[in-house]
């Protein structure tokens, strides 16, 4: 009869093990997906502004630094992207926050310069290629909240009793949450017309 219990017991920390072990591998699953979701929306705004980049420089004073700077941060961008295939476990909060943030505010910089110009408004090509950039902007924003909304839940899951007792026997590590940069509006219909483009 004690061998019985014993080996009831056995089974049920057993099955209770590979529970915990399936719940956070799964949720780990799910934060790498979301993370190459950023990486491939990070990467296609990168190329937005490349290409906006190049007309913008061709439109603007000579020695404006606008231009300059855009193609400069975008290209750091890409080389972080590709030193950085898989998230940041046990990074610290906000990372890839003060980069992103320096970009954020060129970009927004250009846009009010293409805005505030009578003569880049004018131009169809640049208008068509600020729409790209909005967009992909958007997209890259949603792909940021979606991955930090699974960062959180995996980070949860470490943080509850389960988690704490098995995740450094599994080596379990917390992921580091992406630093969100200020929400862009959505789209205009107009604006929506380049998501085509971006395909």
């Amino acid at each position: 009869m004690q061998y019985l219990v014993s080996a009831a017991l056995l089974v049920a920390v057993a099955a209770w093990v590979v529970a915990v072990f399936n719940r956070l591998n799964h949720l780990r699953g799910e934060v790498c997906g979301a993370w190459q979701q950023w990486v491939t929306a990070t990467h296609r705004r990168n190329e937005c502004l490349a290409d906006f980049a190049s007309v913008f420089a061709l439109l603007m004073p000579q020695g404006d630094m606008l231009p300059r700077s855009l193609r400069r941060l975008a290209a750091d961008s890409e080389r972080s992207l590709g030193a950085s295939p898989e998230p940041h476990w046990g990074a610290s909060p906000g990372f890839v926050g003060g980069a992103e943030a320096v970009l954020r505010r060129v970009v927004d910089d250009s846009m009010v310069a293409v805005e505030n110009s009578p003569l880049l408004r004018a131009h169809e090509r640049l208008q068509q290629l600020s729409s790209q950039v909005h967009l992909s902007c958007y997209q890259q924003e949603q792909y940021t909240r979606l991955f930090n909304h699974m960062a959180e839940a995996y980070n949860n899951a470490l943080a509850d009793p389960s988690g704490r007792l098995l995740a450094p026997l599994f080596g379990f590590a917390s992921a580091g949450v992406l630093c969100p940069v200020k929400e862009m509006p959505a789209p205009s219909e107009e604006g929506a017309g380049a998501e085509e483009s971006l395909r």
